[in-house]
């Protein structure tokens, strides 16, 4: 069977696909451990690729900085990624790293006023959530509900008059209770009036933590049918490509092998067999539905796993479109014959240069002659019936075949930028298996968790470059980059460029390059200060 099923051994995974059903993994989501401490580690550790709100390089540094331990620190982190609070200063210091440094203890919590303690206890003093403000305006003001839900509104629509009448109100209903000054409401009514440029509705964030907590759970204890879920439904996000390469990545950093398509499986979509994730056939771009139900009518009359590379060439390639059918050779999906993929499409396009009669004749050669090379199937068409005018062609393909135009061997940069294309990722190679890279001392796995602080060198390919403009140091308003790079292991996201390094090298920071990174870890140990940079030999 595709897959192998056992909830005895976390390694041991199951996936649903088209073609296989789900089996035996049905967990009861009121039975799962909301303080698994595998869970908690995963998140904290930022690694939370595929996690619901927390997906993004924005989420998964905020978590790793955060490191929630329980669901009311994680629906705290899921709102203050809001824009609100990223934006919103305070002191000098946006409200998200306010919150974070208070919970980590890099910051002293004041709650201002004993009456507010219960209420913002729970986000260290932060006014993160609509119904604190509510919370308070009822607790200290002595509103209902309905009039607390009144304010969060007024202020939301920022209507000047409302605005006006509710705090006149607030500062009544704290003179009736006591519980502060008049001084002192004012000062938590304009917190209040802030707060609501960046709160959030905790009833949201409590529910979309708890939804990060069991996609994260999936991914600590199922990460192989985690992995095959995630890129079965890739294709559904702005940027497909993007995130399977990302995906990829961090399967492999995970050790979950992600295999090239295979068309001996015939499965169209991404598949879990024998605890490794194959690509589907329709996952190779250029291949869609219509080629694959086309493939499956035909290959329901061979068995691929004895058919030769010129059997499927002429029995199954030449019926389909040319695009599906180079796309299958160039992604991989044929690489069980041990040819070189730049040969095969060769003689798919000598096959596909020939007549239909022609076809039909060659394809009966190479049944009955399964050993036969393709030149020697050529020459025993020859001894077939051809037309004068085509009898000419035919040689012509034959001297070509024994003297290519051009090499047949694979080269590693043409492999790799094939894969990236049509699959999303390079899977059987890197652009860094074309340059000697034997000086480097860590790679983009290894560099996580290798305890080296120092002279630490790196190779990988660039994939993305952000520049921003430094806003402290001598010289504020000077530019810095902040680089990602990947290798066959998994990627690295924080390749570090101060202003006088990125001046130094900016030449050679452009995508798709491939450099060896020369620096330090920086204090959070997940990046690198790079102190110089250089191209390997090729």
């Amino acid at each position: 069977t595709a897959y192998e099923i056992s909830t005895r051994d976390w390694s041991s995974d199951v996936c649903s696909s088209d073609l296989f059903p789900l089996i035996d993994f049905s967990p009861k989501i009121e039975n799962i451990n909301l303080e698994c401490a595998r869970t908690w580690k995963l998140i904290s550790d930022g690694n939370t690729k595929g996690c619901f709100q927390l997906e993004s390089r924005l989420g998964q540094m905020m978590a790793k900085k955060l490191k929630p331990e329980n669901i009311e620190q994680l629906s705290g982190l899921i709102a203050i990624l809001r824009p609100g609070c990223l934006e919103s200063m305070k002191d000098g210091k946006s409200i998200t790293n306010h919150y974070i440094d208070k919970k980590n203890g890099l910051e002293s919590i004041d709650y201002f006023h004993p009456a507010l303690e219960p209420i913002l206890h729970n986000t260290f003093g932060e006014m993160c959530y609509q119904e604190q403000a509510m919370q308070i305006a009822h607790d200290l003001a002595g509103f209902d509900l309905q009039e607390a839900d009144m304010l969060r509104k007024a202020i939301g629509k920022k209507k000047p008059e409302e605005m006006a009448k509710l705090k006149n109100k607030f500062i009544d209903g704290c003179k009736k209770t006591g519980l502060v000054t008049v001084e002192q409401a004012e000062e938590i009514f304009s917190w209040i009036e802030k707060s609501q440029r960046y709160s959030f509705n905790k009833s949201h964030s409590v529910s979309y933590a708890m939804n990060s907590y069991l996609s994260a759970y999936t991914k600590a204890h199922f990460p192989r049918v985690f992995f095959a879920s995630y890129l079965k439904f890739a294709k559904d996000k702005i940027d497909p490509q993007q995130e399977i390469k990302e995906l990829v990545r961090n399967a492999n950093e995970m050790n979950i092998n992600v295999r090239l398509p295979d068309m001996r499986i015939m499965n169209k979509n991404f598949i879990l067999k024998d605890k490794e994730i194959y690509f589907g056939l329709t996952d190779i771009k250029g291949v869609g539905d219509s080629v694959f139900n086309k493939l499956m009518d035909i290959v329901i009359n061979y068995n691929l796993n004895t058919l030769t590379w010129l059997g499927v060439c002429s029995h199954i390639l030449v019926n389909i479109n040319s695009t599906a059918s180079k796309a299958l050779i160039s992604s991989g999906a044929l690489d069980y014959f041990k040819k070189n993929r730049t040969e095969m499409i060769f003689e798919y396009e000598i096959l596909s240069s020939l007549t239909k009669k022609e076809l039909e004749k060659i394809t009966k050669i190479i049944s009955e002659n399964p050993n036969a090379n393709l030149e020697v199937a050529m020459r025993l068409l020859l001894l077939e019936r051809i037309t004068k005018n085509r009898l000419e062609h035919i040689n012509n393909l034959i001297k070509s075949i024994k003297h290519p135009p051009y090499s047949l061997v694979d080269k590693i940069e043409w492999l790799s930028d094939s894969e990236n294309a049509l699959l999303g990722a390079a899977i059987s190679c890197s652009k860094l298996d074309s340059y000697d890279i034997s000086m480097t001392n860590t790679n983009c796995k290894d560099f996580k968790t290798t305890i080296q602080w120092e002279k630490l060198l790196v190779a990988g390919e660039i994939s993305n470059i952000n520049v921003i403009k430094t806003k402290k140091g001598k010289n504020p308003g000077q530019e810095m980059a902040f680089v990602s790079i990947e290798d066959s292991y998994g990627m690295l996201d924080s390749v570090i460029f101060f202003p006088e390094q990125l001046e130094k090298y900016k030449h050679h920071l452009f995508e798709g390059n491939v450099l060896i990174f020369a620096g330090n870890k920086t204090k959070s140990k997940d990046g690198l200060v790079v102190d110089k940079c250089f191209t390997p030999q090729s």
